[in-house]
Order: C-alpha cells, then structure tokens, then sequence
C-alpha cells in the first residue's frame, strides 16, 4: 500500500510539472490511456531524464506508468481471452508468469493444454509455474507430458530434473538431466532455456553425489 502511494504521489508530482505545459503527455495517458498516450508519455520522461539524468524519481515514475500499461493490457486482454488465438493466449501466460501471477499463468496454460493437447511449449511453461509455486508432483506431471508430445524438449528435461530432485527421485532426475545433456543447442525446445547453466551443472553435481 505504501508503495502505491508513492508511486501516485510521484505520478501527481510529474503531472503538476507538466501542466505547466501546453501539451501534458502524462495527464493525457491518465485520461485515456493506451498504447498511443503511454508511448508519448514514455517520450515524455525520456526528454526529462536526459536533462536530468541524476533524478531517479523520473526512472521510478517511467516504471509506475509501465507498469499501469501493463496491467491495463493484461486486464483487457484476460476480457477477450476466447477470442485469442492460441499463440497470443501462450503469450498471456508467459507474461503473468514473469509478474510472479504464476495460478493465472497456469489456468491460461490449462486452457491451451485442453484445447491443444500436443503442443510442447505450453505443458512445458505450465511445469515452470507449478515448479516455482513448489507443486513439484503437478509440475513433473506436465513437464513428462511436455516430453511426450515433443522427446527433444531441451527445457522440458531440466525442468523435470529439478522437479524430482524436490522430490527426491535422484536416479529419474539424473537420467533426465543427462537426456538433456544429448541434446543439441540448435534443436527444438532449447531455444527457451530458462536456467542458467551453472544452476543446472550445480543440479547435475549434486545428482551424481545422490546416485552413486
């Protein structure tokens, strides 16, 4: 809460400032905003900061309007859900996941895993939020079906390893992580890698000390 109202009161400070001007880009975005007002209002504070590039109050302020775009996007988009195709709907749940609004990430998965059964990516990034909201049981159950609608799902693989090392299923998690290992940087499903490689050799270091 008390973050928000610094954010509003630094939000009114810059408005009263611009006010001063014929044109208030700020003031036309919290009229009406939109992808339009929000970019000029970007503009906005980017001319402000560069004169003043001292001022972290403007980078705080460019942060409270993204973030007002943000959650404007997503609100009207969830509106119109049915009427997303299934790629902008993957899109949706990808972007909720990375807010941390991970169970909206995973009922927008669910609903592209029902309608699009074969489609990797989708289990795989619904095994990803349930993992990170410690579902470990959920996560490795959509993570193998990832790797069953697609055997060469790099992430898929990693993910299920770190899922059964939570689980304590060493011998499983090694063989997956090592199944990863085979695959090949330029073939489908690595491109999305979301772990870094010294977590996952960390991972492999520890399995290989559990499975001796």
């Amino acid at each position: 809460m008390k973050k928000t109202l610094l954010f509003l009161t630094l939000a009114l400070m810059l408005v009263a400032l611009a006010a001063q001007e014929d044109v208030n880009p700020l003031r036309q975005y919290l009229d009406k905003p939109g992808l339009e007002t929000f970019s000029k209002a970007m503009e906005y504070l980017t001319q402000l900061q560069i004169k003043a590039p001292e001022n972290r109050q403007i980078e705080m302020q460019a942060a409270y309007f993204a973030s007002m775009e943000i959650n404007r996007i997503l609100r009207e988009t969830k509106e119109i859900l049915a009427e997303l195709s299934a790629g902008e709907q993957f899109l949706l749940g990808n972007i909720l996941m990375s807010l941390d609004r991970l169970p909206e990430a995973v009922e927008i998965y669910d609903r592209i895993n029902r309608d699009y059964p074969n489609w990797s990516c989708p289990w795989r990034h619904k095994g990803e939020a349930l993992y990170k909201q410690k579902d470990y049981k959920a996560a490795v159950k959509a993570l193998e079906q990832s790797i069953e609608t697609n055997k060469e799902h790099y992430d898929a693989y990693v993910w299920a390893a770190f899922a059964l090392y939570e689980l304590k299923k060493y011998k499983q998690a090694r063989k997956y992580l090592e199944i990863a290992f085979s695959l090949q940087a330029g073939e489908e499903g690595h491109y999305d890698e979301a772990i870094a490689d010294v977590k996952i050799q960390e991972l492999y270091e520890k399995l290989k000390q559990k499975t001796k």
